[in-house]
């Protein structure tokens, strides 16, 4: 198993990689987190975008997340995505964004500049990092639902909180009894998060 196509582009002095499994004009796109690859732990990003693809029809894209100096590399995937779906003749397309730790960040921060992105999920993003511009971010978000997930042993857990201070109806949040913030021996309950919370 593995994806229909692999793209490996540069970005910031470092190459992302992109995993794509070719579906609808749905597309789901999943960011990892801090140098985390596009196949995640145990394959999970690779698992999690054959799942939705079988039960949903949707095309997934994967991503990886090197260290790239802080610069916002999802103008580089938006392009991708915006590229793909021309190439498919997708006359509309949305997007719904799965990120984890930093690669939920990412969106938290920037999500609300590309109205593509309808959707999303963004499991344990640090509060306490760059905390205004996460907050600024989801103040900004015009799409139709944003979903904070939280382990209850992540770092972060004690900080939500601070989530009522972004002040938009769109944005909620739910809190995971157990997990810890890689959901170290949860890999089913992180691998249905999407199914719950994002489609």
């Amino acid at each position: 198993m593995d994806f229909d196509e692999i793209i490996e582009l540069p970005f910031a002095g470092e190459t992302i990689q992109y995993g794509i499994v070719n579906g609808s004009s749905t597309i789901v796109f999943i960011k990892a987190g801090a140098n985390g690859s596009m196949y995640g732990y145990e394959n999970k990003y690779l698992q999690i975008a054959r799942n939705i693809n079988k039960s949903h029809g949707y095309t997934v894209i994967c991503s990886s997340n090197p260290d790239y100096n802080r610069e916002n590399p999802l103008v580089q995937a938006i392009e991708l995505i915006a590229n793909y779906a021309e190439s498919h003749n997708f006359d509309d397309y949305e997007v719904f964004y799965m990120g984890h730790s930093d690669g939920a960040a990412l969106a938290a921060r920037y999500g609300h500049l590309y109205p593509k992105i309808k959707r999303m999920l963004l499991i344990n993003p640090p509060i306490f990092f760059n905390w205004h511009k996460l907050k600024d971010g989801m103040k900004l978000f015009k799409g139709e639902k944003a979903t904070f997930i939280y382990g209850d042993l992540d770092p972060s857990y004690k900080y939500m909180k601070m989530l009522t201070l972004i002040g938009n109806e769109k944005v909620t949040w739910q809190i995971i009894p157990g997990a810890d913030h890689h959901f170290k021996g949860k890999l089913e309950e992180f691998m249905d998060l999407p199914y719950k919370f994002l489609l």
